[in-house]
């Protein structure tokens, strides 16, 4: 392993070079960020690719690398920051450089990433704040608004009052927003 080495100034000075204005900043609804710190010898193992939105995502992770021995890295984070310089302010071929630069110099690098939201009922949990609910629905096979009116009481025997109260006043609410009813 490589002994941690604190950035020189060069480096410093170089990445500030290689910045650019922020002008493509592009927002997602953001489930948790996530730091992760990397240690290391030999390839750090992600592949990032520039998505739609322009964003770095994490495309994927090679096997017998240091990035596969981090159980929390998933394909589809998408990366904010690399050792407190913002994704937003490079371009994407730049950041790769900082990236591969930093590791191959000091096999030590930190990635701040973001989980972005996967669905509609993902969104809605988060909305309501019952956001540590969702494994129970995706077992329900819930993944749209539309799947709500699907949800009985017997389906949330383990949550507590407070946020089952939450969730049915939700659907409720989203439902009767969906639907309109003839009156008799």
């Amino acid at each position: 392993m490589n002994p941690i080495k604190s950035c020189p100034h060069n480096l410093c000075d170089m990445v500030q070079s290689l910045s650019k204005s922020p002008s493509l900043d592009s927002f997602l609804s953001i489930k948790e960020t996530i730091s992760i710190q990397f240690e290391g010898d030999g390839p750090l193992g992600i592949l990032f690719i520039k998505n739609d939105d322009e964003l770095m995502e994490v495309a994927g992770i090679l096997e017998n690398t240091v990035g596969n021995e981090y159980h929390e890295l998933e394909i589809g984070m998408i990366v904010q920051k690399v050792n407190n310089f913002e994704y937003k302010d490079f371009l994407y071929e730049n950041y790769m450089k900082l990236i591969g630069i930093s590791w191959k110099n000091y096999g030590n690098i930190t990635f701040e990433f973001t989980k972005p939201i996967k669905n509609d009922i993902e969104q809605f949990l988060l909305e309501i704040n019952c956001e540590s609910h969702y494994e129970l629905f995706e077992e329900l096979g819930a993944k749209t608004y539309e799947d709500l009116k699907f949800i009985e009481d017997t389906d949330l025997v383990n949550i507590s009052k407070s946020d089952k109260l939450k969730i049915k006043s939700s659907i409720k609410k989203i439902h009767s927003e969906i639907f309109v009813m003839d009156s008799p």
